[in-house]
């Protein structure tokens, strides 16, 4: 998970609007969404086109036996064909459409960074939870083939619900991405905390070292968990990292495990537009700076938590996920993370 300044800089956490603000907007966004084929779609569009073509949004509808024997040995996998070239060519057309402040739902995102005319040209932009404001990230984001994939990977046997999205895009020149792990901000939110959350990254171009593809520690989730109270899990220097120090905290990371420098490995991962990568919440990973002249690395990002979870009781939720607890419950409301899979 990470967050784009107006100004370019990335600060740690994705924060959200306050609770009073997006209710009401939540409760349009989610109003009407059904299952149709497989996938979620808006009920009042069903005779839309693009409803209809939401059975073929996702290429595949489970992984195989070795997907996910990789997954659990390293801690990711790579995933070569996952969205169909219609839907990423469409998605390129509305990440324009969502950082130009248009909306097809009339909904506002959660977070919205990078403005034309204000913000730096070669600054990396995000929108928080763009399924709220858009038709085909929800499309994609809610899909109830993605919900059961996950499911089925990591043995949830209640389901599937979304924790947020991320829609993405570096530009020529973008800035790294310092090393960090999705559950110091996703997974120590909610109860239970063992293999609570999953991260499904989606490429909407070829992404390779020199656009600033992802960058993981193969087998790094098997490392001693850090304290759940600390900031171990953190690139101390922030998201939106400089030079060549993005990777320190990792590096800080293993030497806290006592773990010897020859026992770090951090790879470049290759992946073609409509591929994916599903990493663990404790995967160490990171992206390295797009050195490229004209290229873009945009991807869109499912953070999918199980559907059983309940926020923790104690301490008190962080200020993003806090704000969506309802007093006297850890309960997770279905208009802020929606369920998108469950076994009949």
């Amino acid at each position: 998970m990470f967050l784009l300044r107006r100004g370019g800089g990335m600060s740690r956490v994705c924060s959200l609007l306050p609770l009073w603000v997006i209710s009401a907007r939540s409760a349009q966004s989610v109003s009407g969404v059904a299952v149709a084929d497989g996938n979620f779609c808006d009920s009042r569009r069903s005779g839309d086109a693009d409803c209809a073509d939401a059975i073929s949004i996702i290429q595949r509808s489970k992984l195989t036996k070795e997907e996910k024997e990789t997954f659990w040995r390293d801690g990711y996998v790579v995933l070569p064909k996952f969205l169909n070239l219609k839907t990423v060519n469409k998605l390129h057309t509305v990440f324009s459409d969502l950082f130009s402040g248009q909306f097809s739902t009339g909904i506002y995102p959660d977070e919205w960074h990078w403005r034309e005319g204000i913000s730096l040209p070669n600054a990396s932009r995000e929108i928080c939870n763009g399924w709220k404001a858009d038709h085909t990230v929800r499309s994609v984001i809610l899909s109830r083939v993605v919900g059961k994939i996950v499911a089925n990977l990591m043995g949830w046997k209640e389901g599937t619900r979304v924790g947020q999205d991320d829609v993405l895009w570096k530009p020529a020149g973008g800035t790294p991405v310092g090393f960090h792990q999705d559950a110091r901000y996703i997974s120590e939110q909610f109860r239970p905390y063992d293999d609570n959350s999953v991260t499904l990254w989606m490429a909407l171009d070829d992404a390779d070292e020199e656009n600033g593809c992802v960058q993981y520690v193969p087998a790094s989730h098997k490392w001693p968990l850090p304290d759940q109270t600390s900031s171990s899990g953190v690139a101390q220097e922030g998201f939106h990292a400089h030079g060549d120090s993005y990777d320190a905290s990792v590096r800080t990371a293993a030497a806290r495990h006592h773990l010897l420098p020859s026992d770090i490995r951090i790879l470049n991962t290759t992946v073609p537009a409509g591929g994916a990568i599903l990493h663990h919440q404790h995967t160490w990973h990171g992206s390295g700076p797009n050195r490229s002249k004209s290229r873009l690395r945009r991807a869109l990002v499912g953070h999918y938590i199980r559907a059983d979870s309940t926020f923790r009781d104690s301490p008190h939720p962080s200020y993003i996920y806090g704000r969506y607890k309802l007093r006297d419950s850890t309960n997770l409301e279905e208009t802020f993370f929606p369920t998108t899979w469950k076994p009949k």
